[in-house]
Order: C-alpha cells, then sequence, then structure tokens
C-alpha cells in the first residue's frame, strides 16, 4: 500500500481508495494492510467451507465459523483505542454466539460434524416448492453451495466486519500522513463512539435474553415431547387451561420477548451490526462532537455501510424461509403473526413495558380498582 494511496484526502471513505488499499508496493513491508490480509483470509476460507460441506454434506460449515471470524477480522485491524474497543466488543458477540451455537449441538463431531441448520435440508429437498425444487437438483445446489453459502456469507462476514478498516485507515492517517486540519481535530474516541457502544451492549444483552428464553422454552417441550403416550395428551390439556403453558401447547416460544417480536435474536444481530458501523463514523469525527462542528463535520456515509445494509438484507430472506417453515408446522402460528410484528416492535407494546417496569406492581393493581 503506497503512502499517497493512504494519505488522500478521503481517508479510506470512498470506494476507488478502498480500491487502491489493495496496491501492493515495497512500502507494505513498512506499514501492515489489513485490507489483503483480511481479503485473502476471508476466501481462503470461503474455498475451505465449499470444500468441506462438498465432501461432508454438512453446509453448516459457515455456521461454525460465523461467530469467529468478523471478531478475527477485528483484531486484524487493530492500531489504536477505537479499533481495540471494536475488536472487544466483537469478541463478546462472538463469546455469546459461540457458546449458543456449542450448547446447541452445532459443534459436536468437529472438525465436520455438528448440527446443521434444518433450514439446508428443507431447501435441499424442495419442501418449500415454487423456485425452491431447483435445488433438488445436484449440480444446482452444488453451484449454490459454492457462491451462495461459501462464498456469499463468507463475503458478507467480512462486509459487516468492514467499519474496522475504515476505522484503521483513519487512524493510519493520523500517524503516518502530513494530514489536513480537520483529520488532524479527530480523536481517538469521541461521543459517537460511545453512543455505538451502548447500543452494541444494549442489542448484545437482547440476544442473551433471547438465547436463554428460547432456551428454556425448547427443553421443556422436547421433555415433554420425549414421553410417549396418554401422558403428553394429558399434560397437554392441563397446560391448555394456563395462559403461561400457551408456548408449549402450541409448539413455539411466544413469551417474554418473543411476545415483542417474533425474532428477537435476528432484530438485535440487526442492531449489532448497524452500531458497529457508527465507529467508522466516529473515526471521521472531530474531538468536540457533538458540542462543536467547527473542527469539521462527520461523515456518516462510507463504503463500509454495504455490510450492514447486505446483512439486514439477509435477514429478510431468512426470516420469511423461517416463517414459512413455522406456519407449515404450527396452526396456531398465523395467528401470532397477526399479533407480534417480526422485527420492529409495536410503540404500544414498548410504551405498556415501560409503564409495567416504571409503576410498582401495587401501584398497577391500585389504578385499576
Amino acid at each position: 500500500m503506497t503512502t499517497s494511496h493512504m494519505c488522500n484526502d478521503h481517508g479510506g471513505f470512498l470506494l476507488d481508495e478502498l480500491i487502491s488499499q489493495f496496491s501492493s508496493s515495497s512500502e507494505s513491508a513498512i506499514i501492515n494492510n489489513p485490507y489483503q490480509s483480511t481479503f485473502v483470509t476471508c476466501n481462503i476460507i470461503a474455498m475451505l467451507c465449499f470444500l468441506i460441506s462438498s465432501f461432508t454434506g454438512n453446509f453448516s460449515q459457515v455456521d461454525k465459523l460465523w461467530s469467529i471470524v468478523p471478531a478475527m477480522y477485528a483484531w486484524m485491524c487493530v492500531t489504536d483505542t477505537r479499533t481495540t474497543l471494536m475488536a472487544f466488543l466483537t469478541t463478546l458477540w462472538s463469546v455469546r454466539l459461540t457458546y449458543n451455537f456449542y450448547r446447541r449441538g452445532g459443534y459436536n463431531g468437529l472438525p465436520f460434524g455438528g448440527e446443521e441448520d434444518y433450514r439446508w435440508e428443507i431447501l435441499r429437498r424442495g419442501t418449500l416448492g415454487g423456485w425452491w425444487t431447483l435445488l433438488t437438483n445436484k449440480f444446482i445446489l452444488g453451484v449454490f453451495n459454492l457462491v451462495f453459502i461459501s462464498l456469499f456469507q463468507n463475503w458478507l462476514l467480512l462486509f459487516i466486519a468492514s467499519p474496522s478498516l475504515v476505522a484503521w485507515s483513519m487512524a493510519m492517517k493520523r500517524t503516518h500522513c502530513d494530514i489536513d486540519e480537520r483529520v488532524q481535530n479527530t480523536s481517538s474516541l469521541n461521543a459517537l463512539d460511545g453512543i455505538a457502544a451502548m447500543i452494541f451492549l444494549f442489542a448484545l444483552c437482547i440476544e442473551c435474553m433471547a438465547d436463554n428464553q428460547q432456551l428454556r422454552f425448547q427443553n421443556k417441550k422436547h421433555a415433554i415431547n420425549s414421553v410417549s403416550g396418554t401422558f403428553v395428551s394429558a399434560t397437554k390439556s392441563i397446560m391448555a387451561k394456563s395462559a403461561e403453558n400457551k408456548d408449549l401447547v402450541d409448539g413455539f416460544c411466544q413469551s417474554g420477548l418473543f411476545s415483542i417480536v417474533r425474532k428477537p435474536n435476528y432484530a438485535a444481530e440487526q442492531l449489532i451490526w448497524i452500531s458497529y458501523y457508527l465507529f467508522s463514523v466516529a473515526a471521521s469525527a472531530p474531538a468536540t462532537w457533538p458540542h462543536s462542528q467547527s473542527q469539521g463535520t462527520v461523515s456518516w456515509v462510507n463504503w463500509s455501510m454495504g455490510g450492514f445494509i447486505l446483512l439486514c438484507l439477509l435477514f429478510q430472506g431468512s426470516g420469511w424461509l423461517t416463517e414459512q417453515i413455522s406456519t407449515s408446522k404450527y396452526p396456531a402460528y398465523r395467528e401470532y403473526q397477526r399479533r407480534v410484528p417480526l422485527y420492529m416492535p409495536k410503540i404500544t407494546t414498548l410504551w405498556n413495558l415501560l409503564v409495567r417496569i416504571a409503576l410498582p406492581p401495587s401501584k398497577n393493581r391500585s389504578d385499576g380498582v
């Protein structure tokens, strides 16, 4: 990477700057270039996932690495306080998701075995009909595995972590370049970093809560279903009389966070990577932001925003597919769809929740008398 490329006026924020980061020269030995190293690593991982999944027939090879590689890319970009904070937060995210995948059996039979996402088998069988039946053809399924499962998903994982690359670019520009006053006045951390970190941690807590609520429900459900005979019918008949056990009767979790949105994990995951993008915006913010704009304005748009946009689009498709499967399995799911939104909670639901939190139970009872 040449100094002229790194020290141009855009500081890594325009697409031509992104492309220029991949150019090689003798100076690349002086300054480590995570643009090159992360891209090469990403493609090696993608091809390994394709080869292993093709050999074993288990298409969840990317799933095993989904919680690991974004944090790895973030650590490859560490060069200052901001990039260290970003790497630390992605590590917390990684630990949460890796542990949840582990306790669901995703890493059983390593290195190549483990639980496969049930949706891949449904797609292989063409259960959903329509264009999905094309995947019953082995050649088309192989192309789908290469292009979407192995390559696209791995590129996406690098893309969602790419705000670390933008933050690295700005840090390198401050350190190694004869820079203009606006870049000189950017600080290692500012208020926008704090906002991004708080949103990130809030969404991470939501994911942890949703993980545990879903796990408790699934354990109860499997415990009941593991007992055959009239006991199951009698138990469900008793539970049906209790609103608290409606989840077990209907077959899916719809209480706790799942009474606010149908996919709290998916919603929180999207929020996490939107907040992560804010760190790349913070890298361009003046040290005194938001109290003074005299030292320059914030660059709210940069190329790394494509990562969270593509992730949100992926969750629209993934959410739709999961919803289709759920409606086919559970007769009560359509009523749940009408009652509870997918990702965005209703304002009235949030208001009622805040009221319950703010007012003691005794106060609520006295108001109702």
